[in-house]
């Protein structure tokens, strides 16, 4: 019965021992990418904007669409439009 019970310990302290090197192994990775240098441009709230302002207009997509048609439709039709109006203002 003792053998028993220490092999059954041994199997426990095994699998114990194993979750916290996983835990260990995994738990230390962070989703987002670290960057090593300043290349990156986007480092906060107002960067975004500051972007999207230094190369001219941004035309956002409307609120209204839902589904993938709907927006394919806007980018193919409406979107063509929006840009040459951009690009040759009426006097």
């Amino acid at each position: 019965m003792a053998d028993l019970a220490i092999s059954v310990l041994v199997v426990l302290a095994g699998a114990v021992g194993m979750l916290l090197l996983l835990v260990t192994w995994f738990g230390g990775r962070t989703i987002t990418p670290e960057f090593e240098d300043d290349l990156d441009p986007i480092n906060g709230a107002r960067d975004p904007v500051a972007i999207y302002e230094s190369h001219g207009p941004f035309i956002p997509m409307p609120e209204h669409l839902k589904t993938h048609d709907q927006m394919i439709a806007w980018m193919t039709q409406e979107l063509p439009r929006l840009t040459a109006e951009i690009s040759n203002p009426r006097p």
